[in-house]
């Protein structure tokens, strides 16, 4: 498995080498290739932080489980704020 994981992007690269000439970013083919291989990657990255990283701390036996009104508010306030402020990121990188 480790032997498969360092050779994917060594062979991506080469990938990418291969097909730079025949690239063409505006056909509508690469857009939705592109665009699907994004919309995987946001999905598997909001499956992770919601379903294994935030569940652990908010549902089960974890900081947050026993925690106050007040605490909780001010929690999720802050998981708000930071979402946000990395949308903004992201939008504007």
């Amino acid at each position: 498995m480790a032997l498969i994981f360092s050779l994917t992007t060594p062979l991506g690269m080469a990938i990418g080498i291969g097909v730079l000439q025949s690239f063409n970013g505006n056909d509508p083919t690469t857009i939705i290739v592109i665009g699907s291989f994004d919309a995987v990657s946001a999905g598997i990255l909001i499956w992770i932080g919601v379903a294994e990283m935030l569940a652990s701390d908010w549902i089960y036996d974890g900081p947050m489980g026993n925690a106050g009104l007040l605490q909780t508010c001010v929690a999720l306030f802050g998981l708000v704020a930071g979402m946000a402020l990395m949308s903004f990121l992201g939008r504007w990188a």
